[in-house]
Order: structure tokens, then C-alpha cells, then sequence
């Protein structure tokens, strides 16, 4: 009887390690230093522009609740963008809600016969009791291997591991649903909460790129290749101050816009940044127009030691923010 005890105390703890499996080494893939989810999805009957109109339709659907647009769709390249945020809730009970939002970003490559999709620009803000702010982490510093292992790789560490296996989940949830407007059925993960009210906005369909003339040298400055960055430069950016102006009017700035990071669309760096609805800055960038942000050592004044210019290439919603997307085509540091 002993022993019939000690194994039903001991069968769940074996069906703990079991489920865990799918969560550890490899679950979480990492592209260049990026955590990027892809899947490929195979829709060998369909014609590309067939496959474009099911991904877009599917998209407007999946991110139609507040905080998730569709942000870029070019039907000639067969290319759709959006934007999500979700809560992933960990524990809910009468006594407990623990829960984090989770921003992301969505990319699909639409060709004959299959659709690429990539989920990266994981970010997450998660409220803790004893804190006025919430705590911010990226997918990179989060919820990789090397931060959400341990040593051996056997087991996800108990702070943030709930947060991979929640990513996980949802990702696969999203990558079963865009397959299932192929008519291709697979088992997704529990659904996933939706995120916090945000004022929406109407997809942006973007025009197509004009080129862009050589940039001049400006003088004092280092040009630097937007995918040639180095992790160490763009750590800095979020300690330094930041000043967003218009192509073509320098007089127009803002300084009260925030850096959101960095990332990766169609093969194009980008940047992101949140700015007030209402901002002369905001108001003057319009779909495709060009625009600079300059970085300043925190408190100083003098000339900016970083700037980065963008193209804008769509926006999305969130409250009195607008968060603005946009094609790196010049980084400068001095």
C-alpha cells in the first residue's frame, strides 16, 4: 500500500515533466539575437493572390479586437503586417489575478502555393503589487534559453518561465487558426485573453516605396548600415533623450515621444516609436514620408550622438498613442 501511495504522490509530478518538454530547449528560436517565431503554412492549391486575400482576411479578423490592427498590406508583393497585444494570464482565481500583457508584431509573406508567417517584437508589461510602474521586459532578455533555462536545460526557472510556456501556447494557438482558413486543422493551445481597451484604427494599406536618394554626409558623423548597429548602441536608446522632426522642417520637433526598439519587417529594419495623437510631429509624418529621431545623453544639450532616419510605413492605436512604425534608411552617430 506504501508503495501504491508514494507512486500516485509521484505520477503527477512525471506528467509536470513530460508537459514541460515541449517547453524547453528550442522552444523559443532565436534569429541573429531576435526571438522570431515562423511557420510555414502550405497551401499548395492556391494561386498567391488567393493566398493574400485568405491571410488578409484572416488577419482582419484575428486582429480585429482593440490594440490589434492590421498595419501594412501591399497586395502586388504579396505582404501584410499587424500588430497584436493579448493578456497572458497565469493565474486567476477569486482571491488572484496574475497576468501580463504582451505586445507583438506579425509579418506574412504571401507566395503561389504557401504563406510565411513570423511573429517577433515580443514585448511584455507585467504589473507587480508592490510597484507603482509595471515591470518591461523584451522576448530577448526573457524568455530565451539562456535566460529561461537552467544550467542543464532540463527545467524552466519558476520567475519567468510561465511567460515562455503562455508565448509558446499562444503563438501555436495563432499559427493553428491562420492555418485553419486553409482548411488545414491542427490542436491549438487554450485560448488567450484578449488585451486592454485601446482606441482603434483603420488598417493602413501603404503606398508603394519611392526610392530614396543617397543620404548627404553629415559632417561629424559615422553612417552605419541599419542591419550593422551594434546591441550595445541600441541599449543606450532607451537612456537617452529623444527628438522626433519631420523631414524637411527641423523647426517642428517633439521631445515628449517614446523609443519603442527595434525590429525587423519583409527583410527591412525598422523602428518604432509612441507619440501623442495630437502632436505637430505626429500630424505632418504622413504614410511613406520620411522623418528623423535623434538621440541625446540624458539631460545634455549639444549636438544629438545618434540619428536614425525612418520612412513611415503604418501606425497602430493605443489610447492617446499612436505607435509608429518605420523603415530605417540612414543611422548617423557621432
Amino acid at each position: 500500500m506504501k508503495h501504491l501511495l508514494l507512486l500516485a504522490l509521484f505520477i503527477p509530478s512525471l506528467l509536470w515533466a513530460q508537459d514541460d518538454s515541449k517547453y524547453l530547449a528550442g522552444a523559443v528560436p532565436v534569429e541573429n539575437g531576435k526571438v522570431v517565431f515562423t511557420q510555414e503554412i502550405n497551401a499548395s492549391s492556391f494561386s498567391k493572390d488567393e493566398v493574400y486575400n485568405r491571410m488578409l482576411d484572416w488577419a482582419n479578423g484575428f486582429f480585429s479586437e482593440d490594440g490589434n490592427r492590421v498595419v501594412y498590406s501591399d497586395r502586388s508583393k504579396g505582404d501584410i503586417a499587424a500588430v497584436g497585444q493579448v493578456y497572458l494570464v497565469f493565474q486567476n482565481t477569486a482571491l488572484s489575478l496574475d497576468r501580463s500583457i504582451m505586445n507583438y508584431r506579425v509579418t506574412m509573406e504571401c507566395e503561389n502555393g504557401k504563406a510565411i508567417m513570423k511573429v517577433a517584437g515580443i514585448r511584455y508589461e507585467y504589473n507587480v503589487s508592490y510597484q507603482r510602474e509595471p515591470e518591461k521586459y523584451t522576448a530577448e532578455e526573457w524568455i530565451t534559453d539562456k535566460y529561461c533555462l537552467n544550467k542543464d536545460k532540463t527545467k524552466l526557472n519558476r520567475g519567468n518561465g510561465k511567460f515562455r510556456t503562455k508565448t509558446v501556447d499562444f503563438v501555436d494557438e495563432m499559427f493553428a487558426s491562420a492555418s485553419a482558413a486553409f482548411g488545414i486543422q491542427t490542436v491549438p493551445a487554450a485560448p488567450v485573453a484578449p488585451a486592454r481597451t485601446v482606441t482603434p484604427v483603420a488598417p493602413v494599406t501603404a503606398p508603394a516605396a519611392t526610392p530614396v536618394a543617397p543620404a548627404p554626409v553629415k559632417e561629424g558623423y559615422v553612417a552605419f548600415a541599419a542591419d550593422k548597429v551594434p546591441s550595445t548602441i541600441l541599449q543606450m536608446l532607451p537612456e537617452s533623450d529623444m527628438q522626433v522632426a519631420p523631414a524637411g522642417k527641423p523647426d517642428t520637433k517633439e521631445t515628449s515621444a517614446v523609443w519603442k526598439g527595434t525590429g525587423n519587417m519583409f527583410g527591412k529594419s525598422i523602428a518604432s516609436i509612441a507619440i501623442g495623437k495630437d502632436s505637430p510631429v505626429y500630424k505632418e509624418i504622413g504614410d511613406n514620408d520620411t522623418y528623423s529621431l535623434s538621440f541625446f545623453k540624458k539631460g545634455e544639450n549639444g549636438d544629438a550622438w545618434l540619428i536614425i532616419d525612418c520612412r513611415k510605413q503604418g501606425e497602430t492605436a493605443e489610447g492617446q498613442q499612436m505607435t509608429v512604425i518605420g523603415e530605417i534608411i540612414n543611422v548617423w552617430m557621432k
